[in-house]
């Protein structure tokens, strides 16, 4: 038998559930995330391109439907963010939930990326993207830059994982990042 080589990453943090330090610091990591993404995100003002984006979602949310216009993003910035009205009313703060909560997504993904990156290496991508200018206005602002980063970070996540187990669950992982980001 061969014996699991431990690391400072598995030391126990929480015993009692089984939390070790590299999940501790992702959970750092994403209440870190959230409170970046988060924290007043509807003070600033609506931008021409965010009122756009918010009219439209709003429109779709108050029962006009949706026509997709090719001056404008694809469809899932305007379903998601109707969705978002749906649960959460409609305001500045609600209509850049979303986006932030994708922000908190992409901060974490590097998580599966593990293998390829190395689990110290995973860890450093995941706080650099956390601390990154360009990740966090994106994350706080209403348009699909923030959803496209996700798609392309999942496309690769299901790349890799296809490469090492062939399994077709990570073929339509990958096809499904492709559609949403249409």
């Amino acid at each position: 038998t061969s014996e699991t080589k431990s690391t400072l990453l598995d030391t126990p943090v929480f015993e009692r559930w089984h939390i070790d330090l590299e999940v501790a610091l992702y959970i750092v990591l994403g209440v870190l995330a959230i409170v970046a993404c988060f924290y007043n995100l509807g003070a600033r003002t609506i931008s021409h391109d965010e009122s756009l984006h918010a009219l439209y979602s709003w429109k779709l949310y108050a029962g006009d439907g949706y026509e997709h216009n090719p001056m404008m993003h694809g469809p899932f910035l305007f379903h998601i963010n109707a969705l978002f009205y749906f649960l959460f009313g409609v305001s500045d703060f609600t209509a850049r939930m979303s986006a932030a909560v994708f922000g908190v997504i992409l901060v974490l993904l590097p998580a599966l990326l593990r293998k390829e990156l190395g689990r110290v290496g995973a860890l450093v991508v995941s706080a650099l993207t956390l601390i990154s200018p360009s990740t966090l206005y994106h994350a706080r602002y209403i348009r699909n830059d923030i959803y496209m980063m996700v798609w392309a970070m999942l496309l690769v996540i299901a790349l890799f994982r296809y490469m090492d187990s062939r399994h077709p669950k990570w073929l339509y992982l990958g096809g499904l990042a492709v559609t949403l980001s249409i």
